[in-house]
Formats: structure tokens, sequence, C-alpha cells
């Protein structure tokens, strides 16, 4: 019979011991070997840095910024509010997460008093403070140490310089900063435009609409602004080369944290930091992506410890409720697979204990506010979503060939019309896609194995990581969003698949001798590299048979399922022939589902610093003197100035098409706000995808009366219509682009030009 404690669930939310007991201090030898592995990753990164002809003084002020500004205030908060993890290097990834809602803070506060160049003073006065009152000082140094193993500071290093190594590279085939290049992925130009917008108002506007207020998750982008304001480095420098590998790394740290919390054993944040490496470069193109990895991750690391570890610091309660609204305001996909884990962990512990879990509601019902609240002020971009089974398959490049359905993706009904055409081929297809998605997504499914384990089965936490792959993958295969935004659902998640898998791969392996350990994770990798090749896509020759496209795409699904059936009979046989080794075989799937990602993060980096790159927006194409253009505009005029542009086409070139209203060539280049600019991502454009058969993008503006007077004082100008510019709207000046259509010379005589080249004019209007 079970006790009364077992009954009561005490066993379950008594706190546990660390994975990593308290020690004597470590002697200064034992912590320079611990430094060390730190600066393999730090001389890689200013190295890479200074490899793609970043200078070395704002590199200087960057690594300066990040460690005064926010690392340490974010330490030393961290410490005063809960406790330090018993590490440094555990302390900075948490507190890097902490300093990041602290400096966000600081910047709304400065911004919106107008005093940004005060804004070094808000670290300054943490620090201060940790100085000065006698209460805080204690919390400079780690009061009860437990440093980790050597080994476990080196594995997350060599993961670290790795993930530097090839977010270098990426960035070199991506695109390349003014002045050199001509290509740009549009929506990095459009977070540049709103880093300039979030420099110079709070709450901001559309840059690409002056004021119209802005709906998009953008707190990734204040944060880039605070770090601009404090060190002084010009926003499309921070923005396409300095920001991301400081925060790339804290995703590793605070991952590694997560998955040591959960499982209690030191080398699962190697693991863990293994598995999520694969998807950190590709969020060199969301900077909203790295961001709510870093707040997510850290905001379920105090939302574990105070309703299943119960450490005692209500400060935890605080820092939980503050990561998570800085969570939803970067992605919106961070809180509903918060809830998920909340939510999921809580039903289990009421059944277990039959009782109310007060603190899990109570959890619960933060979560809810803050999705509320982050959806209504702060999120946009959800514009036009709505619920279709499965319409994620409708992104598929090969979606329309092989099913016959030409309707534009994100639109329709409960379920995409190829499932409801009777066609067996498209039913077929659609099955076949969403396998595919499985099967390369396998790293977020092997974590739902903790409910398949007794031992992880009966912990609260375990429902937790399954209840946010649950959030996770409903969300990606439930909601129906313009430009596939679903699929944010699963990037989001990583951090806890990955803890999850690391914690499977854990209890499988206790009490194993070191020498079954290494034949099973070498075994592992070489089965993941066969895994790879034996599953790559087929090529599908456009003018074969739709029944024979279906075919072909299949073959990798087939081919997968047959490589798992002889992994499990060989593994079978080889229990039974040699030496029983019950639980051993969880770890097989989970190490070769990571050693399946780590060769395709290979390849992908290796195709990524090719020549040709594969990060590029070709029809993107900034023209140098468009360029160059934008640059002097910057340069000459006020922050707050308003600028009448033609340039919300994507490009000229493609135009005979339709204009892809993806341009920000003022707004982002220059920095500058615009009487109407690219329209594509606003909220009101989002909502109108498929009218017309059209895409978002395509969609005629949703402020006609904006475009009507651009149009007319570039092509027909008058002194009424700049006098209506300037008054109504604000402007100043007046880019006169003849790469996005004719520009009337009468321009001449009406407005001041102040600057030519090649194809571009710009004119100042009168006070």
């Amino acid at each position: 019979m079970n006790t009364a404690a077992e009954r009561s669930g005490a066993t379950a939310t008594e706190p546990r011991e660390p994975s990593v007991a308290p020690r004597p201090r470590a002697s200064g030898l034992a912590n320079i070997a611990r430094l060390v592995p730190w600066l393999v990753p730090v001389g890689a990164g200013v190295g890479g840095l200074l490899a793609i002809d970043v200078p070395l003084a704002p590199i200087v002020k960057y690594c300066v910024y990040f460690a005064g500004c926010v690392v340490l205030p974010g330490i030393l908060l961290l410490r005063f509010a809960w406790r330090s993890t018993g590490n440094w290097a555990e302390d900075v990834g948490l507190g890097a997460a902490v300093g990041m809602v602290w400096q966000l803070l600081g910047w709304a506060i400065f911004t919106a008093l107008g005093l940004q160049s005060w804004l070094p003073a808000w670290p300054i006065l943490v620090l201060a403070a940790f100085v000065v009152v006698p209460r805080l000082r204690p919390c400079w140094r780690i009061a009860a140490p437990a440093p980790l193993p050597v080994a476990w500071s080196w594995g997350l290093a060599i993961c670290a310089t790795a993930l530097v190594v090839i977010t270098t590279f990426t960035m070199l085939a991506d695109h390349k900063a003014p002045p050199d290049g001509t290509s740009y992925y549009q929506d990095l130009l459009f977070h540049l435009s709103m880093v300039n917008e979030l420099m110079r108002s709070m709450p901001p506007q559309w840059p690409q609409a002056v004021g119209v207020p802005l709906e998009y998750h953008w707190f990734a982008n204040a944060d880039m602004a605070g770090a601009v304001d404090i060190t002084g480095v010009s926003p499309d420098l921070v923005l396409f080369r300095l920001w991301l590998l400081p925060q790339a790394v804290v995703v590793l740290l605070v991952s590694a944290c997560l998955a040591r919390q959960v499982s209690k054993v030191w080398w699962t944040g190697v693991l863990a930091a293994l598995a999520v490496l694969p998807t950190t470069p590709a969020s060199l193109l969301s900077p909203s992506t790295t961001f709510s990895l870093v707040t997510g991750a850290a905001a379920a690391i105090f939302l574990i410890d105070v309703l299943f570890r119960r450490s005692g610091a209500r400060g935890a309660w605080v820092l939980a409720a503050a990561l998570a609204v800085v969570g939803g305001g970067s992605k919106p996909t961070v809180l509903p697979i918060l809830l998920g884990g909340v939510g999921l962990a809580a039903l289990f512990v009421m059944i277990r204990d039959r009782k109310l879990p007060w603190r899990s509601i109570g959890a619960g019902l933060i979560l809810l506010l803050a999705l509320i609240g982050t959806l209504r002020f702060v999120s946009g971009s959800t514009g036009g979503s709505g619920l279709q089974f499965f319409g994620v398959a409708r992104f598929r490049p090969d979606y329309q060939a092989i099913t016959g359905d030409t309707s534009p993706p994100g639109t329709g009904g409960l379920l995409p019309p190829s499932l409801t055409s009777g066609d067996s081929t498209a039913i077929a297809g659609v099955g076949v896609m969403l396998g595919l998605h499985l099967l390369l997504s396998a790293g977020l499914l092997v974590g739902f194995g903790l409910l398949l384990v007794r031992s992880t089965r009966r912990d609260p936490v375990a429902w937790l990581l399954v209840g946010a792959l649950t959030g996770a993958w409903a969300g990606m295969l439930l909601v129906n969003h313009p430009s596939a935004g679903e699929l944010y659902f699963l990037r989001s998640v990583v951090p806890f698949a990955a803890a999850a898998a690391a914690w499977l791969v854990a209890v499988a392996f206790k009490g194993r001798s070191r020498r079954t350990i290494a034949v099973v994770s070498v075994s592992a990798l070489v089965l993941g590299y066969v895994f790879y090749q034996a599953t790559k896509p087929a090529r599908r020759q456009a003018a074969d048979p739709r029944a024979a496209q279906v075919e072909a795409l299949a073959r990798p699904l087939l081919v997968a399922a047959v490589l798992t059936a002889l992994l499990v009979i060989g593994w079978l046989l080889i229990n039974r022939r040699w030496v029983r080794q019950p639980g051993l075989g969880v770890a097989i799937p989970v190490l070769v589902v990571t050693a399946l990602s780590l060769v395709a993060l290979t390849n992908r980096s290796y195709v990524g610093i090719r020549a040709d790159g594969t990060y590029r927006a070709l029809n993107a194409v900034v023209h140098p003197d468009e360029q160059a253009a934008a640059q002097w505009l910057g340069a000459h005029s006020e922050p707050t100035d308003v600028v009448v542009t033609g340039s919300w086409c994507q490009s000229a070139a493609p135009r005979k098409a339709g204009c892809d209203a993806r341009g920000y060539l003022v707004s982002g280049l220059a920095g500058r706000r615009t009487l109407m600019e690219g329209w594509a991502y606003t909220q009101q454009a989002l909502a109108t995808d498929g009218a017309g058969g059209k895409r978002y993008m395509f969609q005629p503006s949703p402020w006609p009366d904006r475009v009507q007077l651009t149009l007319q004082i570039l092509t027909a100008p008058t002194s009424e219509l700049l006098e209506e510019a300037r008054t109504q709207y604000g402007a100043r000046w007046i880019f006169a682009d003849e790469h996005d259509g004719p520009v009337s010379t009468k321009l001449d005589e009406l407005a001041v030009l102040r600057y030519q080249q090649g194809e571009i004019k710009i004119y100042e209007l009168g006070p």
C-alpha cells in the first residue's frame, strides 16, 4: 500500500537534490580550468566577425555592453530574486535571460520619456545598488558552489564554438551588410526598419505607415534598439552581425540548464545543446525566434521550480511571469506552449492527488493573462489566422502539382480543399506530405517517450514537457496562418524537446558501463548518418502522373519504416544473444534522431557557405544607387523625419506578376518612417489573404489613399499635393526612385533637390 506521503504527492513536490552536490570552494586552478573552454567560442566569434569584415571597435563595444549591461545585472537580479545555480556558466545563461527582461524594461521607460541617451544609467543603477547596499553584496559571489565537471564546460563550449562558426559562415553567405551587398532577405530589412523605429518612439508606429500603431511581436527588435542606444553601433551592424552570436550561445546555455534541471544529470545539458544546435543557425532570418527560445525556456525553468521543485523563492514567480510576458511579446507561439505544459502537468497532478493543484492553476492564469495581453498589444502578425486541420501541408512546393489544389495556402475551411475533393491521389499526397513533416521533425517527437518509461511517467515535470510538445504539435497541425506561421510552434518548442530527449537517454544510461554507453552512442551516430542518406527525398518528375509523383514523394517514408523495423529486430536479437539491457533501447532512437539532425546540419551549413548562398532573397535586389541613396538619406535626415517613396514593391523585376509588397528600402536601409511602403506584414493585409485568389503580399494596400497620394506626388506633383503630404503626414523628404517607375521632372521646381545618383533623386520639402 502507498504511504500517506506518497498518496499526497510529497515525493513529487519536495525539493530535489541537485545533480551536482555543493562542494567546497574550488581552487584557483580549478576555476581557470573551467574558464579555459569558454575562451574557444569567444575567440571563434571574434575571429569569425573579423573575417567577415566587422571592425574590431564595434565588436569590443558590443562585448562590453552584453557582459556589463545584460549578463552581469541579470546574474545579480537572478541571485537576489531566486538563487544561484551553483556555477557561473548556468548563471550566465539564466542571468542573460533575466538581464534581457530588465534591459527591455529600461528601454521602454527611457524611450517613452525621450531619454534614450541616458539608457546606460539603467544597468549602472543595478550594479551600483549591489555594491552600495550591504544586503545585496553577497549576490556578487556564489553562496553554495556546485561546480559542474570540466567535461560539461568543454562539451558546451564545443557546441557553442560550432554554433558560432556555422552562424558566421551563414552570415557570409546570407547577405552582405552595407555598403557591399545588393541582396537582402526581405524579413531582415523589415526587422531593421523596426529597430530604427524602436530607437525613437514608445509606443512605436509602423515604420512603413507613419501614424499607425505597430502591431507585431517586436520585443527582439526593442532589445536591439537598446543595444544601439547604449553602444552607439549602427543598427544594421547590430542586427546583421553582432546581436545573434551571443543570443544563440545563450540559447544553448539555457537549454542545457533546463535539461539538467529536469533530469538531475549533468551531462544531459551537453546532449540537449547538441540537440538544439541544428535548429539555431536557421534563426538568423528570424531574430524573434531566437529571442523567444531564450525567454521561453528560461520561463519554463522558473515555472518548474515554483510548481514542482518548491525552492521557496517568491522571486521565482516574478521571474517566471516576466519572462513569459517577454516570450509572448517575442513570438506568439511561446505562451500556448507554456500553457500546454502547465495545463497537462496540472491535470496529471489533479488526477494523481485527487485535489485541485492551486499553484498550477495560478500559473496557468498568469500565462493566460499574458497571452491575452501580448496578443492584444504587441504580438501582431496573427492577422488572417484560422483553424484548419493539416493546412501546413499546403505550403510545400509540391502540394499544388500533386493535389491540383491551386487555392492560396492559409485559406479555406476546417480541411484543405484537397482532402474534401474525393480525389484519392490528392488525399494520399497530403498524407505523405504530413508523414514527411513528422519524419523531418522526428527530434520533436521522441520526447513523448517520457510517458512510456515508468520512472518518468510518475513525475509531473515529464508531463509538463510532454504538454509543451503537445501544444506545439497541435498548434502546427491546427493553426492556419497566411505565411505558414504555424511552423514556429515547432521551432519554439525545441529546448523542451531537447530536454525531454536528454532525460530519456539519462534514464536509459543509468547504471550502464562507459563501454556500453560508448558503443551505443557511436552506433547511433553511424545509424543517424545511414538514416540521413537513405531518407533523402527522391527526385519528382513534374511530367510523371500524379500517382507516380506521390510514390516518389513517399519513398523516404518507406525507407525510414524499413530501417526502423530492422533496427528494432536487430536490437532484440542483440539483447537476447549477448546481454539483457532492459531500458537501454530507449536511448537508441533518441540518439539516432540527434545524430540525424547533426548530419543534416553539417550538410545545410556546407550548402550555406557556397558562393550562391541559400538565404538570399533573389527577388529583393537593392541596386547600388538605391543603397547609396538610402544611406545618404539616413545620414542627412532626422530620426523622426517622414519620407514619401514608391518603394513598396520587393523589387521592380517581379512587377509583371504583381507587386510583392515586401519592399523596405527606405524604412529599412535609411531607417526613416514613410508615408507608405511595404504593407505585406500588417494585420490588415494578412487578414485579406486569399481575396481575389491572391496571397497576402500581393493584396492592395490597406491605405489606398496613401498610395494614391504618393503616386500623384511622384508622377504628377502639384504644390497642393506636397502641402497635403507635409501637413497631414509630416513628410519632409521625397525619395524618387525610377527603378520603381517614372518620376516627374516637375519635382525639380516644387522641391529642393538634395541628392542625385543613378536612378535616384532625393528632394527636401520646405518647412
